[in-house]
């Protein structure tokens, strides 16, 4: 594990607050620091997020004009200089072990296309969640159904390696949602084991009201 270096990728438009959170959170990794970098893709935001990235020693800033999460992921892919590619959201707190569980997933399975990692919700208040936020918690980003039963795994907790975005191609960069599903079933199409990690953990808030439900 000590040979593998790791680039992980994460897309963003504005999200300045809690980019700075999911920042800090990678910061404080397990993982040697030698051994890995965080890649943060701009996609055209109107806040200033070069300043937050320069705070974090892991962290790289790069741009990408053209809208859409799964543009800014392969502009990632293309600057990355890992052996193991990561994938999470500026709204995601990843656990302290993340980048080092996701890793030794990915040794322990030759075949690996890729590991899709657990996505625990986040409430507001943790006592008294919303009936939107229990909605967003029971029926979305469930990993485990997603990979057994659809074939893909959510790129809010996600590892692979370069080698299978050269054998089935990148995201397909003209999708604005659905684009980790699609690239999934292509990963499936080429034979490559597809593995759900239950100690491979972030945290996503639940969204709080049913207008941001329906906007997703």
């Amino acid at each position: 594990m000590e040979t593998q270096f790791v680039s992980i990728i994460i897309p963003v438009y504005n999200d300045s607050q809690r980019l700075q959170q999911c920042l800090t959170r990678l910061d404080n990794q397990s993982y040697p620091k030698h051994l890995y970098e965080v890649i943060v893709v701009d996609n055209n935001s109107t806040e200033d997020l070069t300043s937050i990235v320069s705070q974090f020693s892991q962290a790289k800033y790069a741009f990408e004009p053209i809208s859409g999460s799964y543009s800014a992921r392969n502009t990632g892919i293309k600057l990355a200089k890992g052996d193991i590619l990561g994938f999470t959201d500026s709204d995601c707190s990843p656990e302290s072990n993340w980048i080092e569980t996701g890793v030794t997933q990915i040794l322990k399975h030759p075949n690996c296309g890729f590991v899709a990692g657990k996505i625990q919700f986040s409430f507001q208040d943790s006592k008294n969640p919303t009936p939107a936020e229990l909605y967003d918690s029971l029926i979305f980003l469930q990993q485990e159904k997603y990979v057994k039963e659809a074939h893909f795994g959510a790129t809010a907790n996600l590892f692979t390696t370069p080698k299978i975005f050269t054998q089935v191609g990148l995201f397909n960069a003209t999708l604005k949602s659905g684009g980790d599903r699609e690239w999934g079933e292509r990963v499936y199409a080429a034979d490559y084991e597809q593995i759900y990690a239950a100690d491979v953990i972030i945290s996503h808030p639940a969204r709080a009201d049913f207008e941001a439900l329906n906007k997703k």
